[in-house]
């Protein structure tokens, strides 16, 4: 049986954080085929009464949850445990945490050592300078001492092969498809089938949702904007968001939102959109378009990774808000049989691009392989 170690991310069972949703769909199926792997989980993130989820071992471990600390702190303790447990593999997720990649290489060098990237984190507008100099410093200690490298999206390969000069694996995120739901408890914010803008995701600079509510109040709409996610980190930024539609009741913002009201939520949307200007291969534009939800998008590779064989294809450039305007004012004119035929295009491509499946199976090549199985 193959022993591996997860660390690098919140944990799981997966609340919030599309990593956390990846990791938990992965290795919950690698679990089942016969791994024996143990998630390395943050002890405000999972209560403690948690010791196993879908065949997986969480070992909880202390940090201090400021978001300097964080994921830093948790990926150092974590290792100094990992090397005296000693597993075939530890698996890393995101570039920071790689910053002690070292630790296995140096005192278990037998021991493989697998990164994967989600996203460039040291791009993102939260972070000083100092702290996205230490962050870019974990992606070159993850060059350095990784030997297996893994990318989400070809962009992301693109951006390794072009800067680092190294080559890296590319296994998309998977998507699980999910039945479509009826409006009902989604009726708290009185929303029906198709009657408005949906945008989620964690509430932070680089999403840029304010250019999406500017873009919103730009006309009048038949639609309402749904705004689902929250950040307790950026408050600031959350609650200028909350002040620019405050005087819009069809501005909505839900908070964060998980299971059968989401699915709702995604279900009985007209339209998904995203400013984004920084992603890896966001779980929630294929979340959307597993549903069949036509999305508007910012022209970003990893959005058009998903969205440039679909037609229409509805983008604009990042920071364009009469751009994400015009786009919204098209999408109020489409009538059901467009979006019709846009849901069946974009449920086949998901479906067949994107299977979490397919995901996991390259996985379990790629670790046999190190181990030379």
């Amino acid at each position: 049986m193959i022993k591996i170690a997860v660390t690098g991310f919140r944990g799981v069972p997966a609340t919030w954080g599309g990593i956390e949703h990846h990791c938990e769909n992965l290795y919950s199926r690698l679990s089942e085929i016969g791994y024996e792997i143990t998630i390395y989980a943050r002890n405000y993130y999972v209560p403690k009464e948690i010791s196993g989820y879908k065949g997986l071992k969480i070992k909880r471990l202390p940090t201090l949850n400021f978001k300097y600390t964080d994921a830093l702190l948790h990926t150092f303790f974590s290792l100094i445990h990992i090397i005296f447990k000693n597993p075939d593999i530890v698996h890393i997720h995101g570039i920071g945490p790689c910053f002690f990649s070292w630790i296995p290489r140096v005192f278990r060098p037998r021991m493989k050592v697998f990164f994967t990237c989600h996203g460039l984190d040291w791009q993102r507008k939260k972070w000083p300078w100092w702290a996205s100099r230490l962050i870019y410093l974990g992606e070159l200690s993850a060059i350095r001492f990784a030997q297996y490298r893994i990318v989400v999206s070809k962009e992301l390969q693109k951006y390794f092969d072009s800067v680092h000069g190294i080559e890296t694996t590319y296994i998309p995120n998977g998507i699980m498809p999910i039945p479509l739901k009826e409006p009902n408890l989604i009726k708290q914010w009185n929303l029906t089938t198709r009657s408005y803008f949906l945008c989620v995701g964690r509430m932070v600079p680089e999403k840029r949702v304010e250019d999406i509510i500017k873009a919103y109040l730009l006309n009048p709409r038949g639609c309402s904007l749904v705004v689902v996610g929250d950040n307790a980190a950026a408050g600031q930024y959350m609650k200028d968001l909350l002040k620019m539609a405050s005087n819009t009741p069809s501005v909505i913002f839900t908070g964060y939102q998980f299971g059968p009201v989401l699915e709702e939520l995604f279900s009985n949307a007209r339209a998904y959109v995203t400013a984004s200007e920084l992603e890896g291969l966001p779980i929630t534009l294929l979340e959307a378009l597993s549903y069949g939800v036509i999305c508007v998008t910012s022209n970003i590779g990893p959005h058009r990774e998903l969205t440039d064989s679909l037609k229409p294809g509805l983008s604009f450039p990042v920071g364009d808000v009469g751009g994400i305007s015009k786009c919204m004012d098209r999408v109020e004119t489409m009538t059901d049989t467009q979006l019709d035929d846009f849901k069946k295009k974009a449920i086949a491509m998901i479906s067949e691009a994107f299977s979490w499946d397919a995901t996991c199976g390259s996985h379990d090549r790629l670790y046999r392989e190190s181990l030379g199985q």
